[in-house]
């Protein structure tokens, strides 16, 4: 990725033209001769519609400066998944006979899952964007956005948190096996 690649974010709630301007900006930075990716993060995919045009994950070229894809989620959150799955596996393998594949189907439903994706297919779009002057997104509805733009810091501090705790049960453990009974 390019240091000078610049991020624009169109956002708000549904409804408000965040697709429209999104596409309108792309269309006139690549005739101005700049090098532009638009990316649909919304799982509305307007930017078909707008370009008359099956956008997918992979991103179709539709000037000589301008490449358009929409994020399909479902794909990301199932390769989030199984990233975290294979992560889990790996780290608690002794533990196999407390069969963890039962208690794993149950990180879907966990809170989060979504923006996690969201996050990958962001990271992953950044790093891949080589000679891009701009990549604009066009965001879901404000909500779904907010939780994807605070997730980072969120994330921190739910480590942070962890750690604390992780520290006072090695703390409370140390007391625990110096008790003689």
């Amino acid at each position: 990725m390019d240091k000078t690649t610049k991020n624009i974010f169109f956002l708000g709630k549904g409804g408000v033209g965040k697709s429209t301007s999104s596409a309108l900006t792309a269309l006139h930075l690549a005739e101005s001769g700049k090098k532009i990716q638009l990316v649909s993060l919304d799982p509305a995919h307007n930017q078909s519609d707008i370009f008359e045009n099956k956008f997918a994950e992979k991103a179709i070229k539709i000037t000589d400066n301008l490449t358009v894809r929409e994020v399909e989620i479902d794909v990301w959150v199932k390769k989030y998944l199984s990233d975290i799955q294979f992560q889990v596996k790996r780290s608690y393998s002794y533990l196999t006979a407390f069969n963890l594949e039962n208690y794993l189907d149950i990180i879907k439903y966990s809170p989060g899952i979504e923006e996690y994706a969201l996050l990958m297919a962001y990271r992953s779009i950044r790093q891949k964007a080589k000679d891009v002057d701009y990549i604009i997104f066009d965001m879901p509805p404000t909500a779904l956005t907010l939780k994807f733009l605070t997730l980072p810091h969120l994330s921190l501090l739910w480590l942070d948190n962890l750690m604390a705790l992780r520290n006072k049960i090695i703390e409370k453990r140390q007391i625990i096996t110096k008790v003689k009974l």
